[in-house]
């Protein structure tokens, strides 16, 4: 049985950011080649590899509407 491949952690050379695509969204990560971005990169690859290679569905009791939101900033 052969696996799909890593999604690779690249650079968006316009913006000088690090970037990896998951199910085909991009996902930018912040400055290229951070130890911060990187951390990133390997969570969001794992949920991805434990979710079977596809994003986790979004929780829609874990949204929040705009006046929710509003309502945290002081």
């Amino acid at each position: 049985m052969s696996r799909a491949r890593v999604p690779s952690y690249r650079v968006h050379k316009p913006s000088h950011q690090a970037v990896v695509t998951l199910d085909g969204q991009d996902f930018y990560l912040g400055p290229w080649n951070s130890e911060e971005n990187k951390t990133e990169y390997d969570r969001l690859v794992g949920e991805w590899i434990v979710n079977g290679r596809r994003l986790p569905a979004v929780d829609a009791d874990s949204s929040f509407s705009i006046a929710e939101l509003a309502s945290w900033i002081p």
